[in-house]
């Protein structure tokens, strides 16, 4: 089967996978391979910028910035690969996640009890919130002089539930950290709303809150074009698992054909087409924007009938992507936000 004739090209050079730590052990099959568990993160165009950004921040200690984008275009995974990068890359560096919650009632109890769950402190919690406080700035310390480092960074999932109160409250944690030589780094992330809120707090008058959580800000997109989706499907072709002399993603699932010469991201154009095409027959609204949970789930598609389709011709065709993008249930999730929307 031909491959496509105008491959889009690939940023090889920062296209890879992370694989998230293994939760069970013995041999390596297809059943229990990374992608088969979706055990993994994908770095896309989108998360090198917010890699990018993070490793800014962390080089000349900018206290705070502000990560946006729509729901479900991949913000988590982000968070995921950005966690694991770190781990990796800067072991020096303590990473928290929080959670923000949504609270009828803005309490700093509840606040209080997330940030400690996100440092790790299990149950009984203190009960006052000055013991909380306390717990919280005296565990993170150890983090940090575990780590032997003086950097934290938290990332705060969908940051627009947090209130101006929940953001002072931080404001002070930063404050005591500082005081101890510690500096706390927090990237806010979420949906467009937190431009509005930037907006709203510039206008009040509350540039406290501004300069130190939201000085940088950065727009997260989903897979936007063909060369997106080059830079995605590249790392499946490179990226080994296990990572020291394993076989690549690609390679492990058809083995015959990647000795063939077969790549994945030789079909970005084919794949980026399928997606357009489902697009447009649904009559969905707005431009094309995968998000990379259905971005991925095609490609696993793909991927997980190896056993079926390898040979030593095999290339993907567009029956094979449109069978994919079918499967990776990416309009079923966009004819719902329709739905929803139009309901509301």
């Amino acid at each position: 089967m031909a491959s496509n004739p105008s491959p889009a090209p690939a940023d090889t050079a920062r296209a890879r996978t992370t694989v998230l730590p293994a939760k069970t052990g013995g041999s390596l099959s297809l059943q229990t391979h990374p992608l088969a568990r979706r055990h993994y993160r994908v770095a896309t165009a989108a998360i090198e910028s917010f890699v990018d950004l993070v490793e800014h921040c962390v080089r000349v200690l900018i206290p705070g910035a502000l990560v946006y984008a729509r729901p479900r275009i991949g913000k988590t995974q982000a968070i995921d690969y950005l966690a694991l990068h770190l781990a990796k890359h800067r072991p020096d560096i303590v990473v928290l996640r929080l959670s923000c919650e949504h609270h009828r009632s803005d309490f700093e109890g509840p606040f209080f009890n997330s940030l400690l769950s996100a440092a790790g402190v299990r149950q009984p919690l203190p009960k006052s919130i000055s013991d909380k406080r306390f717990a919280l700035l005296c565990r993170i310390t150890e983090q940090a002089q575990v780590h032997a480092g003086h950097i934290v960074v938290l990332m705060c999932d969908e940051a627009q539930r947090l209130s101006k109160h929940g953001l002072e409250w931080l404001r002070d944690v930063h404050d005591q950290l500082a005081r101890h030589g510690i500096h706390l780094i927090t990237f806010l992330v979420g949906q467009p709303q937190l431009l509005a809120q930037k907006a709203q707090y510039q206008l009040s008058g509350d540039e406290q809150i501004v300069a130190r959580f939201m000085i940088e800000q950065l727009q997260f997109r989903g897979i936007a074009r063909a060369e997106d989706a080059a830079t995605c499907l590249a790392s499946y072709d490179i990226s080994r698992y296990p990572e020291n002399g394993g076989a690549t993603f690609a390679e492990f699932f058809y083995p015959q054909a990647y000795g063939a010469g077969m790549r994945l991201a030789q079909h970005a154009h084919g794949l980026w087409a399928a997606f357009v095409h489902a697009h447009a027959r649904s009559q969905l609204p707005g431009a094309v924007e995968v998000p990379m949970d259905y971005f991925t789930r095609a490609v696993e598609t793909v991927l997980l009938n190896g056993p079926l389709w390898d040979t030593l011709g095999f290339e993907p065709t567009e029956g094979h992507w449109e069978r994919a993008v079918r499967d990776s249930g990416y309009v079923a999730s966009r004819q719902t936000v329709r739905e929803s929307t139009q309901s509301g």
